[in-house]
């Protein structure tokens, strides 16, 4: 199911609206569950939840398309579900897969009244770990709160060049890369990929 993940948030989200308008505490602190009588920090399960969505992707008979943007110029071309799980994959590094985004990063979370709308912001304890950056963002549905984007950045060096990539997840509808290249001495480049499933998003 899509939204096999956003269950989860019900309970979270309650304590999370104790303060609306106001930037919650740290997960040690408002998303602490007691489990035989010990505290236990419980994290949004990110990668579960985008690996529902690319499942649910490749379930469904639907025309992917991709749109990409380079020195100005737009490309647009249908992909294959194998080229479309290989491009999706880079939203699940090893980092936040197999309770590592418990084991790596810190969790704080800000609740907006005036758009109903929770941001759950992980940051690394590591600052040479490749993701630096992950933001789950939910809206209020009519049961629940449900999982609108997801968003990951990336950053590593490959020989020469500084590569920053700002990975958006859209649920049920589009994902986008941006990647930025640096190397001394000459002009960053940029590229941009965007990934539509969605029939009416493909038209604009």
């Amino acid at each position: 199911m899509k939204y096999l993940a956003v269950s989860f948030l019900t309970g979270v989200l309650l304590s999370a609206c104790v303060h609306p308008g106001q930037p919650a505490h740290s997960s040690q602190d408002s998303l602490a569950a007691s489990d035989s009588g010990a505290a236990k920090n419980t994290f949004f399960p990110v990668a579960e939840f985008l690996e529902t969505e690319i499942l649910a992707v490749d379930s469904m008979p639907l025309a992917l398309k991709q749109f990409t943007i380079d020195h100005g110029k737009t490309d647009s071309v249908f992909l294959t579900v194998p080229q479309f799980n290989a491009l999706a994959l880079q939203f699940l590094p090893a980092e936040i897969r197999d309770n590592g985004l418990e084991k790596n990063f810190t969790e704080s979370s800000f609740v907006d009244r005036a758009t109903r709308s929770i941001t759950f912001t992980y940051s690394p304890l590591d600052k040479n770990l490749q993701v630096q950056r992950v933001d789950v963002l939910t809206t209020a549905g009519v049961r629940a709160q449900q999982v609108k984007s997801v968003y990951l950045e990336r950053s590593h060096v490959a020989g020469d060049s500084s590569i920053l990539q700002k990975l958006y997840w859209r649920s049920g509808h589009s994902f986008q890369i941006v990647t930025m290249t640096r190397v001394k001495g000459v002009p960053p480049m940029e590229e941009q990929l965007r990934v539509v499933w969605n029939s009416d998003e493909a038209d604009q």
